[in-house]
């Protein structure tokens, strides 16, 4: 039993790690590596970080620079990990490179895993779903492309068919790139990010912001009128008051609570998106992209790569959202997906065909405290200042992902009734509640 424990503080570790090195960590050389491994010392004072090089160069002794970055870094990790995991004691890091035969034949088994998933076709992780295609594209004449990037805290992956390995490759790249600008501009992480600046100054002064941000705000803006409030972008002082910034969550106090309730609403947020003006009616008010951020991500990764010329990929983020478009080769109608049942291990809730499609899944059964019994989920109704009680699990089927992002939010917020009374055009809506039962909502 100590041993398990042992090891599950290891691998706690290594997550919380590779969390915070990918969303909060601004050096180069620092994104650079991964972390293979963590080894705790027994009185748990001290760990050793094993990291890796994304892409090492073949018989070249590893450049010595992330290390150092690493090291400077060290007392910003120490920090946040006792933040984030909400530790006493952390534990004193060292940092090496993980020149093992182990670490080598991990990545020869992650390589020949590619390989052959490239020739045989598809079945993968996807978010909360899993992704089937029985085809080879190599039978359509296509190669298929699969990468990942860490980015916005999340796993985005690529999948994609092509003529042209090279051409997808590059474009794989460049979408990607666009994720990584997104994330600069929408991220409340970075203190150089556009959305920090309007949090730091918009309650001071009117803030000049771009024609991108201004119109996403007065998007945001129309999804919180049409959906009563039940999404939000104001919500961060809630998030920061349960302890889910950058952290696992954690009651508030009373008086805390009820600050930050005061501090939230819509209504005190200001967008002119023609003058591309943004202000805040309220001091404390803290806007949080939590809930539409990956989705804009994803959409705009689709239209790199549909601007590159690809015509059959999917695109996702994390355990989130996902938007498939075309169809992989072998007579498919389009990338079929299998929706998980909340609470199970894998089990298949629905399978669904997605074409020109996204599907968001907003649910509790993954990011949670318990406290006194209670179990709370991280998603808050920004009405009531309190995670949201009735459903497991809402996911949306629609054209954009910022809009199955925003609605699995606001359904999974108001509850079964309200969707069931509020239909939203050009979607599906599969609900899952918390007595188990799943289903579509009538007439899907």
């Amino acid at each position: 039993m100590a041993s398990h424990r042992h090891e599950r503080a290891e691998s706690t570790l290594q997550r919380e790690l590779t969390r915070i090195i990918s969303r909060e960590v601004r050096d180069p050389d620092v994104a650079a590596v991964h972390i293979s491994k963590v080894s705790l010392s027994p009185d748990k004072r001290s760990a050793r970080v094993w990291v890796a090089l994304w892409d090492p160069k073949p018989g070249e002794e590893p450049d010595p620079a992330p290390l150092r970055a690493l090291g400077r870094a060290t007392p910003f990790l120490r920090k946040m990990l006792a933040r984030g995991l909400r530790m006493r004691h952390v534990p004193e890091l060292r940092f090496e490179f993980d020149m093992s035969e182990e670490h080598t034949r991990r990545m020869e088994t992650l390589l020949a895993r590619i390989r052959k998933r490239a020739r045989k076709g598809v079945k993968a992780l996807v978010a909360a779903m899993a992704l089937h295609v029985a085809a080879s594209g190599a039978a359509a004449g296509l190669e298929r492309l699969e990468s990942t990037a860490v980015v916005m805290g999340s796993e985005f992956r690529i999948a994609c068919y092509a003529p042209d390995l090279k051409a997808a490759g590059g474009a794989v790249s460049a979408a990607f790139d666009e994720v990584r600008r997104v994330d600069r501009v929408l991220s409340n992480y970075k203190p150089d990010s556009e959305l920090s600046r309007i949090n730091q100054e918009a309650a001071k002064r009117p803030v000049q912001v771009s024609a991108e941000m201004a119109g996403l705000l007065a998007s945001c803006q129309r999804y919180s009128a049409a959906s009563e409030g039940a999404f939000d972008i104001t919500v961060g002082a809630l998030v920061k008051a349960w302890g889910f910034f950058g952290g696992s969550g954690s009651a508030p106090w009373p008086w805390t609570l009820w600050l930050a309730r005061r501090n939230t609403g819509y209504r005190n947020l200001v967008v002119d998106p023609e003058e591309r003006v943004v202000r805040f009616l309220r001091t404390g008010l803290v806007l949080d992209s939590g809930g539409i951020g990956k989705g804009y991500a994803v959409d705009r990764a689709v239209e790199v790569l549909r601007r590159h010329g690809i015509e059959s990929a999917l695109v996702s983020s994390g355990t989130s959202s996902v938007f498939a478009f075309g169809e992989p080769p072998g007579g498919h109608s389009g990338w079929d997906l299998d929706v998980r049942r909340p609470g199970t291990d894998g089990e298949t809730a629905v399978t669904v065909t997605l074409r020109d499609e996204a599907l968001s899944t907003s649910g509790s059964y993954e990011k949670f405290f318990e406290s006194r019994g209670r179990r709370y989920g991280h998603i808050l109704d920004p009405r009531t200042g309190r995670p949201a009680e009735g459903l497991t699990a809402v996911s949306v089927i629609a054209p954009l992902t910022i809009d199955t992002e925003a609605w699995s939010t606001a359904l999974f917020v108001n509850g079964e009734e309200w969707a069931r009374d509020h239909p939203i055009p050009e979607s599906r809506v599969f609900l899952c509640s918390e007595d188990g039962d799943c289903g579509w909502l009538e007439g899907e």
